[in-house]
C-alpha cells in the first residue's frame, strides 16, 4: 500500500462506524503524513434496530442524528475533513438499485480521483457490506481510471468474524501501532455501540483483533486488508 503524502485515499463504507472499525488506524496514518483522505457512507446505520413500522419514528430519527454526529467526531479525530453521508436504510441495500449505488461511487471517484480505495469485503454477514463490495468492484473497472492504482477490502469486527465459511482472508497488513489509541478514541465517539468483552466491538475486542493481525505480520498492532487489484504504472 502506497503510503506517501501524494496518496489520495477514498474509503467507501456502508455505514458510519465502519470506517473506524475497518480502517481507523490506516486512515489516521495517512492523515498524519498529509495524504488526502475522503470517506463516503452509502447509508445510515441504525434503522435495522427498529421494527418495520418504527423505521421513521422520532426515536429512530434521533438515533440517526446521533450516529451522524458521532461519525463527525470520529472522523475529526482520524484527521478527516472531507466526507459524505448517505441515507440508504440499514441492512436493506438489496432493496436499492445496484446501478444507482455504482453510479454514486463512480461520481465520487471521478471528482476525487483516488489512488487507493478501501472498502468492505465480500464475505461479511451484513448484506450492506457485501453489496458495497460488489458496487466498488463494478465502479473500479479499470477502463478510464488511470488515477486509481490500488483497491483493498477490510474486515469489520462482528460482521466479518461471524461468517461460517468463505471467511475474509487478508494478505496485506498495515502497521497501526502508533495509531491504535487514535483508532480507539475515534471508536469511543460512537456512543452506545460498545458492549462488554468478549463482544468484538468492545475496546478490548478491537485491541485483540489488531494484536492478532499484528501477530500474523510481525507487528504489535495491524489492520488487515485483502488486495482486490493493484496496477503498477510506468514512472
Amino acid at each position: 500500500m502506497d503510503t506517501s503524502s501524494d496518496t489520495r485515499l477514498l474509503v467507501v463504507a456502508a455505514h458510519p462506524d465502519d470506517e473506524t472499525l475497518g480502517a481507523g488506524g490506516t486512515i489516521a496514518k495517512f492523515s498524519s503524513i498529509g495524504a488526502r483522505v475522503k470517506v463516503i457512507f452509502l447509508g445510515e446505520g441504525v434503522t435495522a434496530r427498529y421494527p418495520k413500522g418504527e423505521i421513521y419514528s422520532d426515536e429512530s430519527r434521533k438515533a440517526g442524528i446521533k450516529r451522524t454526529e458521532s461519525a463527525k467526531r470520529a472522523l475529526s479525530i482520524l484527521g478527516v475533513t472531507d466526507f459524505k453521508f448517505g441515507n440508504r436504510l440499514c441492512t436493506q441495500f438489496d432493496e436499492y438499485s445496484l446501478l444507482d449505488i455504482v453510479k454514486e461511487i463512480e461520481f465520487e471517484m471521478d471528482a476525487f480521483k483516488p489512488s487507493i480505495i478501501l472498502t468492505h469485503n465480500k464475505s461479511d454477514v451484513n448484506v450492506d457490506h457485501r453489496i458495497t463490495n460488489q458496487a466498488v468492484e463494478i465502479a473500479t473497472r479499470p477502463y478510464g481510471k488511470d488515477y486509481l492504482n490500488e483497491v483493498y477490502s477490510f474486515e469489520i469486527a462482528c460482521s466479518s468474524s461471524w461468517v461460517y465459511e468463505d471467511r475474509f482472508e487478508p494478505n496485506v497488513f498495515v502497521d497501526i501501532g502508533p495509531f491504535i489509541e487514535t483508532k480507539l478514541l475515534a471508536w469511543s465517539q460512537y456512543d452506545g455501540e460498545e458492549r462488554p468483552f468478549p463482544f468484538p466491538r468492545s475496546e478490548k475486542g478491537l485491541l485483540t483483533l489488531a494484536n492478532y493481525r499484528g501477530i500474523m505480520s510481525g507487528l504489535a498492532y495491524a489492520e488487515a486488508y485483502r488486495l482486490m487489484r493493484r496496477v503498477v504504472r510506468h514512472a
